[in-house]
């Protein structure tokens, strides 16, 4: 039977005696005594170690209380936070370790309760998300219907440089348009890749990418300098679901194959960037895949029919709408008041349509942007994005 508390040293005295003497295997040993294998180790280390006495009954309190800190580390952590508001708990006790080493400080965790109870640390700002998407996925056709695009997660390079592989691929035939060794998810960046391939391959209908930088923003309309880019030329970007990168699968699984490209770890970007070439030649032209019926990408890709044009067109918005220009704060003046559209599109005009329900709907281009709130003159997510954009794309094709 389990000891009772009343006689629970004299039951581990017994244990410990029989144990020594060597009659029972330790699993039979605890069936007699009522114990768990895991209770019967712990006294026999107890015992090893401390003999007799570490089978005494030991407190359950905590050694040190929480709240027992020394009231002069307190205060000093408390007078650096107001000296130095902007820091923060791990911070402020970094530079006191460094600043006193010979006093006993406290952890961050601790550190981070005395700024609470103290009344110094503001509440963790929630994470925004990129607005949803409007319907679902668009599903490749053929050739440039859909091109996925995403960053791999960086590597470090032999010289210290981060390299974050850029990677452009045709849904449809899984055709790698672009691998480029960025050092950084910068639109400055990014633009670059998308302007060589625009030029060497045409333009595709959509892309598809997730919603980190430099594709989307948090914004509610969700744009980027790079998606308003592609807006202007006459692309859809279409965004997968946050936490859901099975969506843009054909990226995620070429980045397991891509390890190949990239281990063992480059010099530098240079470096990098002729094995990214070489891998992608490889890929496309030499390895089959089974998207392809088992052969390379290549026999299945051809180059879209819409060329880079020379100049970005211009908008097409109807007469009787009304136009702003978009300020270098990124808002419009609308009806006496100022409404926040996008930093996105500072100097591009928007288009402001009344509809059938009487709401504001606003655009760029034809990529629809949000609904103007009449009672509080703020932009806003329409209840439901009709398919205007794919629409259109049908009737120019």
């Amino acid at each position: 039977m389990p000891w009772k508390e009343s006689c629970a040293v004299d039951e581990r005295h017994r244990f410990m005696e029989a144990f020594l003497k060597g009659d029972y295997p330790m699993t039979e040993l605890c069936e007699r005594f009522g114990i768990s294998r895991k209770t019967g180790y712990k006294w026999r280390d107890r015992h090893a170690a401390s003999g007799l006495a570490g089978l005494a009954e030991r407190s359950h309190a905590p050694h040190r209380p929480a709240h027992a800190t020394a009231p002069e580390i307190v205060n000093a952590i408390i007078a650096f936070k107001l000296d130095k508001p902007r820091m923060g708990p791990r911070m402020i006790l970094d530079r006191l370790r460094i600043a006193r080493p010979d006093v006993a400080w406290p952890s961050d965790s601790t550190g981070g309760e005395i700024l609470k109870r103290a009344g110094l640390v503001s509440p963790r700002r929630k994470h925004r998300r990129a607005p949803a998407r409007p319907g679902p996925l668009t599903e490749p056709a053929r050739p440039n219907h859909v091109w996925a695009t995403d960053h791999k997660g960086w590597v470090r390079l032999g010289d210290g440089v981060r390299c974050e592989p850029l990677t452009i691929a045709d849904v449809h035939s899984r055709y790698l348009i672009g691998l480029a060794a960025t050092a950084s998810t910068r639109e400055s960046e990014a633009r670059p890749c998308f302007e060589r391939a625009f030029h060497e391959y045409g333009l595709p209908e959509v892309i598809r990418s997730d919603n980190g930088p430099p594709f989307a923003s948090t914004g509610v309309s969700g744009l980027t300098a790079l998606s308003a880019w592609w807006t202007k030329l006459g692309i859809h970007h279409e965004r997968i679901d946050p936490g859901k990168p099975q969506q843009n699968g054909v990226l995620e699984r070429f980045h397991l194959t891509l390890k190949e490209a990239m281990e063992p770890a480059s010099a530098d970007l240079n470096e990098q960037t002729r094995r990214f070439e070489a891998f992608r030649q490889d890929y496309n032209e030499a390895r089959p895949h089974q998207a392809s019926g088992r052969k390379p990408p290549a026999w299945a890709y051809r180059p879209s029919h819409r060329a880079m044009p020379r100049t970005l067109p211009e908008p097409d918005y109807p007469a009787e709408a009304a136009v702003r220009q978009v300020r270098s704060n990124g808002v419009i003046k609308w009806r006496g008041d100022l409404v926040m559209i996008s930093s996105a599109l500072v100097g591009e005009p928007v288009c402001i349509e009344e509809d059938e329900a009487g709401e504001w709907r606003v655009r760029f281009y034809a990529r629809p942007l949000g609904l103007i709130d009449r009672h509080t003159n703020r932009l806003r997510a329409p209840r439901v994005f009709k398919d205007a954009w794919r629409a259109q794309s049908e009737d120019e094709t």
